[in-house]
């Protein structure tokens, strides 16, 4: 669900200057020189235009009379586009997009379970079992790629199955963070308490038990968790930001 085609050269503009934003290599208030993107890029103006275009829809930069093209303060930053979401996931992942990841899903993913249970049709519950097959199948190998697809599918297919078209759109922020997440998490913690966490999950939405959906994906979105934290703790940054979120919990 991206909002810009990533091929070609106004594609790879934006690309290129979403990531440098998100990597802190192009700061807030940072001035923008058209004429310096004309010269690195070898694109036209129209070109240029138009990708700074793109990222002024998605919050990241701004222009003034006499101060030109800027970024902008964070707060004004698109967060949940799918784009920033996809800068932000890609190469190092960023820790603090794991630990709201987290979070967020530790509010949201118990509820469309407890949802799935009563909503799901038959079609719909065939899906989610057909996913935990798939995730299962990816224990048997190491590749990150396939363990990410699958664990989005089987997220995927339970929000769904919730009914709410809302919840259901909430793999456009998914998608990216899930796949931080389990880069980090497939590569340092992933045991097989893991999937009988999603087992449990699956059990009781085709039990149509909304409580024990419920109850089972709260237990497998606090482990994950438990699991992003000590991830993102492995140095003294990512130990000081955990930290320092904690006392909200």
């Amino acid at each position: 669900m991206t909002t810009f085609s990533r091929r070609g050269l106004h594609g790879h503009v934006v690309d290129v200057l979403g990531r440098r934003i998100m990597r802190g290599e192009l700061a807030s208030g940072d001035i923008i020189d058209p004429d310096a993107l004309l010269a690195e890029f070898q694109v036209s103006r129209t070109v240029v235009r138009e990708a700074i275009k793109v990222l002024t829809t998605k919050g990241l930069v701004d222009a003034r009379p006499r101060l030109g093209t800027y970024v902008t303060p964070r707060e004004r930053w698109q967060l949940l586009d799918s784009d920033v979401m996809t800068w932000r996931s890609e190469g190092v992942p960023d820790p603090l997009l794991v630990l709201e990841l987290s979070e967020v899903r530790q509010v949201l993913e118990p509820a469309a379970a407890r949802l799935a249970a009563v909503r799901r049709s038959d079609e719909q519950c065939a899906e989610i079992e057909a996913a935990m097959v798939d995730l299962a199948a990816t224990f048997e190998n190491t590749e990150v790629e396939s363990h990410v697809k699958a664990d989005l599918a089987f997220h995927r297919a339970i929000l769904a199955a919730s009914g709410n078209e809302l919840l259901a759109r909430f793999e456009v922020v998914l998608e990216p963070a899930l796949h931080a997440r389990d880069e980090l998490a497939f590569a340092h913690e992933t045991t097989t308490q893991f999937l009988d966490e999603h087992r449990a999950v699956v059990t009781a939405i085709v039990a149509r038990d909304a409580e024990a959906a419920g109850t089972a994906m709260k237990i497998l979105m606090d482990q994950s968790n438990r699991d992003s934290e000590t991830i993102v703790s492995k140095d003294a940054a990512g130990a000081e930001l955990v930290s320092n979120r904690k006392p909200a919990l």
